[in-house]
């Protein structure tokens, strides 16, 4: 008999448990909910083309760094430095470019950030601009001198010449 009334106790137990999921489901209602992630904004930090491609190669010739073509598109050509611690991009006609779907901010727990200025945050690139043409440093490929590969990014920039068209 003693046997018997445990295994009533356990059958008992279990059938509580049950129902107290099935009331949790049937009036908490989880469901699925795919995570949302906003498009982001489609914006540009210039205003017109100013600086040709011409421009930029020689602008970090200047710093002593040699910049070879690595792609191009109506509305960008990408140049890189040996061992692609630089990516220099140097992009056309604002509208054009935003028509294309450019943007500049990278998803980061679900929102939508720029890149960072510095190496040592989380994210392993750093960006500068002046007008049209915007550098990536790769501050893992740059091996512990990131600082001087900014540096270096920060004189060229500055020695941009205004010229014609990409």
């Amino acid at each position: 008999m003693t046997l018997l009334r445990g295994h009533q106790t356990t059958v008992l137990a279990i059938a509580l448990v049950v129902a107290a999921f099935g009331a949790a489901f049937a009036f908490a209602r989880p469901g699925y909910h795919a995570s949302v992630v906003t498009s982001p904004p489609n914006d540009l930090p210039y205003s017109s083309a100013l600086y040709s491609t011409s421009n930029a190669v020689q602008a970090f010739a200047a710093v002593g760094v040699r910049l070879t073509p690595r792609s191009k598109s109506p509305t960008v050509t990408t140049l890189g430095s040996h061992g692609d611690v630089l990516e220099v991009d140097v992009f056309g006609d604002p509208q054009r470019v935003k028509a294309a779907g450019f943007h500049d901010y990278l998803p980061l727990n679900g929102h939508f950030v720029h890149f960072p200025r510095t190496c040592g945050t989380p994210l392993p690139d750093a960006e500068r601009w002046k007008g049209n043409v915007r550098v990536i440093v790769h501050c893992t490929a740059a091996t512990g001198a990131s600082a001087a590969w900014l540096g270096r990014t920060e004189r060229a920039l500055a020695r941009l010449a205004h010229g014609g068209q990409r």
